[in-house]
């Protein structure tokens, strides 16, 4: 376990539960480059629906990252940590778990990537032709594929 006077940048406990949803929904691992971003683009989206604590973001080359994140997820890892799934979602959450779950199922690193980074344009108020045009510019993302991520978005709550 990890030890709880190590310095988190969120409380320990919100950091665990963020660790958990992660290996709930087959992430946080940070073995490889690809874990690594798909566990930043899954605990974004998981903050998205609310199913996890949150950690703050920035708007990097491969969309939002949040070196807090990161740092705990190396933590965890260093640790060999490995939260007891058996009866990890509160029942008020279930709802939502399942709905994110269902959302990033079969969804591919470089969806999860558009995705999220549309998500995160919209959050900043940029219009739909900006992050078009964005999108297109910043991740070569074919008209097909940001037609997709629009219409994702549109799943998201």
């Amino acid at each position: 376990m990890v030890s709880p006077s190590k310095q988190y940048r969120i409380n320990i406990d919100s950091a665990l539960l963020a660790f958990s949803v992660l290996c709930k929904l087959g992430a946080g691992k940070v073995d490889t480059f690809a874990n690594r971003l798909k566990s930043q683009k899954i605990q974004y989206l998981a903050q998205v629906f609310g199913v996890s604590p949150a950690y703050n973001f920035s708007l990097y080359i491969h969309g939002p990252y949040s070196p807090d994140l990161a740092h705990d997820l190396f933590t965890f890892n260093g640790a060999n940590q490995s939260p007891d799934m058996s009866d990890f979602v509160p029942d008020v959450l279930k709802e939502r778990f399942k709905k994110l779950s269902e959302f990033i199922k079969g969804k591919t690193l470089k969806q999860l990537e558009l995705i999220t980074t549309l998500h995160f344009l919209k959050r900043l108020s940029y219009s739909s032709d900006e992050a078009r045009k964005k999108l297109k510019e910043w991740k070569r993302a074919s008209l097909d594929e940001v037609n997709e991520s629009f219409a994702e978005l549109k799943k998201i709550p």
